[in-house]
């Protein structure tokens, strides 16, 4: 199997587009190999009456792909874990991710931060996921765990972290790479996600310099 030279691990379908979208594609058109692990379909997300929840799953799933393919993704890697209860599945995950690891053996690998950029409950379980299977790995890629320059100011949401454990708990950024020729790529990939385009929107809204600028935080590597 060839060797990924980046392997993105998270939680739903359109994460890796909004966090990284940018540095997927700059990867891919490269000659870079690029592998994503999504732990969920992203069945308790939004329908916006374009299909029933039973439905939304599937659909997901093909958005996720679509936009992948937009982003040069070689292989995309969709896993059927509880969307908003990975944390009581997060040795099984660990054991998925690790299984992805030691096929793919990847140079780089990105994953979320501890706090989930907005305390999401399964972002944060995607954390702990990732690093759990690291830390059983043997050998020792780059890891990039993604942030933000910007300053967390959203309101409260059950379930979520506080904000202000949010915004303590923020990594700084030691890695800014910039999106430049892939633009065009990423906006498109985010297209595809039609169900999710208010969370986009809201994205968009409050953090335009992601668009352009992706941050990350350097664990190793």
């Amino acid at each position: 199997m060839t060797r990924a030279d980046l392997l993105v691990v998270l939680a739903h379908p359109d994460d890796e587009t909004l966090h990284c979208g940018g540095l997927i594609h700059n990867t891919a058109r490269n000659g870079g190999t690029v592998v994503t692990v999504t732990l969920t379909r992203g069945g308790a997300g939004r329908t916006l009456g374009m299909c029933t929840e039973a439905e939304l799953p599937a659909v997901r799933e093909r958005e996720l792909r679509r936009a992948v393919e937009s982003l040069g993704v070689s292989q995309a890697e969709v896993h059927d874990l509880p969307d908003g209860r990975l944390v009581d599945h997060e040795t099984e995950a660990a054991g998925l991710v690790l299984d992805s690891l030691r096929r793919w053996t990847p140079h780089r690998v990105v994953a979320f931060p501890p706090n989930g950029m907005n305390g999401h409950p399964d972002h944060r379980s995607a954390h702990r996921i990732a690093l759990a299977a690291l830390d059983r790995y043997d050998l020792t890629p780059e890891v990039l765990l993604v942030t933000s320059t910007t300053p967390y100011t959203e309101p409260a949401r059950p379930g979520f972290l506080d904000p202000a454990q949010v915004e303590a708990m923020r990594l700084p950024a030691t890695l800014r790479t910039q999106v430049g020729d892939s633009l065009e790529a990423k906006l498109r990939a985010m297209g595809h996600y039609e169900t999710q385009a208010r969370s986009t929107a809201k994205i968009l809204r409050r953090y335009p310099e992601t668009l352009l600028t992706e941050a990350f935080h350097r664990v190793t590597g």
